[in-house]
């Protein structure tokens, strides 16, 4: 039950210092001394009017919470120590469709070193006074209902590697052919990925491109930016350690010289191809790859060093395909999940135990269970909160698409016509359809605007109250 908005509630919080597993707080108040390295945010949101009678304060509206929510764990992956608000303001102008259009204004920062004081001035800009934050105390004072809530990372382990060095000696950021997969996670943390082939061997992905091959010991470490489709790179959190810190060829070479400095620096390497330079002893090797650009249009193009592959003698499988449980098993548990079955939120219980083959973490503590490359399933701890079905999520997929038999089996039709008489007050916006009751939404994504278009995208959210 909601407190009115006069309701005045005073907290006490024990705030633990900012680090990768606490996401950077919401502060209303203007720090004492930030540094000047900020990141300033705005955007327009997509309300529903629905949402905005439902809720006193514009802060817990489910589409501006999920955006907060988001901006939250994207500065907390960058290091910033918080977000502060600046503006959130319903727009007077209605929208098509009882939508109304909410104005958010922010700035990721990081507080002078020494002091991390918020100053009595409302940052603001629209008058609305929210929260005082003081992280050097334990005090917290607040003129409305809002309250900071920590994340549980319990599940979610990022680590900073030992270093960020490749070579034979040392292998890739600490971690040697033969370790097993636990020693892996010590020296790397949670990976963003975690796939079971069709061989039974393991493919753990760190960040969008950084992939680590098991079977059952580590056998390669590489890096490779078309193991996943669009889609499923999509579906990967923008990872701090993986993504933005530039790796080191023993010590000498970083990630993106120029081959000319490469060669001078690394001295003789085996050349396999102009642009594959390998290293190797018994029962390891370390191969170098180099690709080239043409900045600017010019005629003149600049060869660098963008990939490695360090591994064992054993090749990877010429085809990464992900494995998969019995099709009717994956047809029978969409069947159970279909809103037309339900009469309460669906419980995690529903989705078998052996269907819960492959991982994408999405954002921090929201990772998707893929049963197959098409089918994706969200839970938080007791629940199945979202289904989603996509194209496939790896890059090289032979298999016909799932999509038609998984939404007849979720009893959701496939064409535009069976979709606006099975659910009469669904919004048609041309290449998208939109459903939005008290208990799931649903939300579809057509391959055009065209009456004769394929559905796409589906992901239902469920929210029963």
């Amino acid at each position: 039950m909601k407190l009115p908005l006069f309701c005045i509630v005073l907290l006490a919080w024990q705030l633990t210092p900012l680090h990768a597993e606490t996401l950077a707080p919401l502060v209303d108040f203007l720090p004492e001394c930030k540094q000047t390295d900020v990141v300033p945010v705005k955007t327009v949101l997509k309300v529903r009017n629905h949402n905005l009678w439902r809720f006193v304060v514009l802060r817990d509206v489910p589409e501006v919470a999920r955006y907060l929510q988001q901006i939250r764990e994207n500065a907390t992956a960058r290091r910033f120590d918080a977000v502060l608000v600046q503006k959130i303001k319903q727009s007077e102008h209605k929208l098509p469709g009882n939508y109304t259009e909410v104005s958010v204004q922010l700035e990721l920062f990081r507080f002078c070193e020494g002091n991390d004081a918020l100053s009595e001035k409302s940052a603001d800009t629209s008058g609305a006074r929210q929260v005082k934050v003081d992280l050097g105390s334990t005090q917290i004072r607040t003129a409305l209902t809002e309250v900071i809530k920590r994340q549980d990372a319990a599940e979610y382990r990022v680590i900073v590697p030992p270093n960020h060095h490749l070579s034979l000696q040392e292998g890739v950021f600490g971690v040697k052919l033969k370790m097993s997969a636990e020693q892996v996670y010590a020296l790397w943390g949670s990976p963003s990925a975690d796939f079971t082939l069709q061989d039974g061997a393991r493919l753990l992905g760190y960040g969008r491109r950084l992939w680590v091959y098991l079977d059952p010991l580590v056998k390669a470490v590489f890096t490779d930016s078309e193991v996943l489709s669009g889609v499923g790179r999509n579906l990967l959190e923008f990872h701090p350690e993986f993504d933005d810190k530039p790796w080191l060829v023993e010590g000498k070479v970083a990630y993106k010289t120029d081959m000319v400095q490469a060669a001078l620096k690394l001295g003789s390497w085996h050349k396999v191809t102009p642009l594959v330079w390998r290293k190797q002893q018994p029962g390891q090797q370390l191969k170098l790859q180099f690709e080239e650009f043409n900045p600017q249009s010019v005629h003149q193009t600049t060869t660098i060093l963008t990939g490695f592959h360090y591994s064992s003698a054993a090749a990877l499988p010429a085809r990464i395909v992900l494995q998969q449980q019995a099709w009717q098993d994956v047809l029978a548990f969409a069947e159970t999940v279909s809103v037309r079955n339900l009469q309460q939120q669906p419980a995690a219980n529903l989705f078998p135990a052996h269907l819960r083959l492959h991982q994408l973490v999405q954002r921090r503590n929201q990772g998707w269970w893929l049963p197959t490359g098409q089918l994706h399933v969200m839970l938080v701890k007791d629940e199945i909160r979202r289904i989603k079905l996509t194209p496939p999520v790896m890059r090289k997929s032979d298999q016909p698409n799932q999509i038609p038999a998984l939404l007849k089996a979720l009893q959701i039709p496939v064409t535009k016509a069976g979709l606006r008489l099975a659910f009469p007050d669904m919004q048609d916006v041309g290449d998208r359809f939109q459903l939005y009751r008290d208990d799931y939404d649903i939300l579809i994504e057509f391959s055009s605007d065209e009456e004769q278009a394929e559905i796409e995208q589906l992901e239902i959210i469920y929210h029963f109250t």
